[in-house]
């Protein structure tokens, strides 16, 4: 299978989207943990954002994940419900605005496994589509369900300029937060475009066994660049799923409407 999808978008990342993406996680994980129990009621928008020391701006912005996600349901003079520890699994990736990359952050977390420096010898280099002889440190693990106690859902690999190194740690440290955020928030780039490529791949062996299926079994590779407002790629994300695991939405919309 060699058909490939292409969708560029320029994305502008905020504070806030960091913030809600990391409290829509942290409750996912006190849900699928029985902390809080399906029926049971949420705290209030305020005592979350007391309980949590962030706004009620951010709360809801969590909320409103969690409801699309499945876990709750929020009902007019009821409150928020824990509506499922266990929604259903497959993911659905429409890729249009930072949101989106959010919501794929609240409930797939990185285990990273190594890290390494690399440098991009021809063919690495053609298949990330990135410059040959360009330097880069490798995060490599495994993406994880929260939702299934850590279940793997995909094999990553994530690019970072080597110039971006000071912040490797900070990637470590922090699992469900977007590597492009921590690049901006603690590396003071500007991300300000992104682009995806989608292909068909086949899972070899050594592969199959991490993800849990069979080998020679139907994956889809997803490659992403992000770039600054000149077009240097500062990070690469070279992401495999099993094709059972993932599907890829891509929405168009006229610019204008014709007159």
């Amino acid at each position: 299978m060699n058909t490939a999808l292409s969708n560029q978008s320029t994305l502008e990342s905020s504070a806030s989207s960091t913030r809600y993406g990391e409290l829509a996680s942290a409750l996912i994980k006190d849900i699928v943990a029985g902390r809080h129990v399906v029926g049971s009621l949420l705290p209030t928008e305020h005592e979350l954002a007391e309980q949590r020391g962030v706004s009620r701006h951010t709360v809801r912005a969590a909320l409103k994940l969690l409801q699309d996600l499945g876990y709750i349901s929020r009902k007019k003079s009821v409150g928020t419900v824990v509506q499922s520890a266990n929604p259903d699994t497959t993911y659905t990736q429409s890729f249009g605005t930072v949101d989106d990359l959010v919501r794929v952050a609240a409930t797939e977390i990185r285990e990273i496994e190594s890290v390494h420096h690399v440098t991009l010898d021809r063919a690495t280099a053609r298949r990330l589509e990135a410059p040959v002889g360009s330097e880069w440190i490798v995060f490599a693990g495994l993406r994880v369900d929260v939702r299934k106690g850590g279940a793997p859902i995909a094999w990553a690999d994530i690019y970072i300029d080597a110039t971006l190194s000071r912040i490797a740690d900070t990637v470590r440290a922090n699992p469900e937060v977007l590597v492009s955020f921590l690049i901006e928030r603690e590396g003071g780039q500007v991300i300000s475009e992104i682009r995806q490529v989608v292909t068909g791949t086949l899972i070899d062996a050594p592969l199959a066994r991490r993800l849990n299926v069979d080998t020679g079994s139907a994956g889809l590779r997803l490659v992403r660049h992000y770039k600054d407002a000149a077009g240097k790629i500062l990070e690469i994300s070279d992401t495999v799923y099993p094709a059972d695991r993932v599907s890829v939405a891509t929405q168009l919309r006229r610019s204008r409407m014709p007159g």
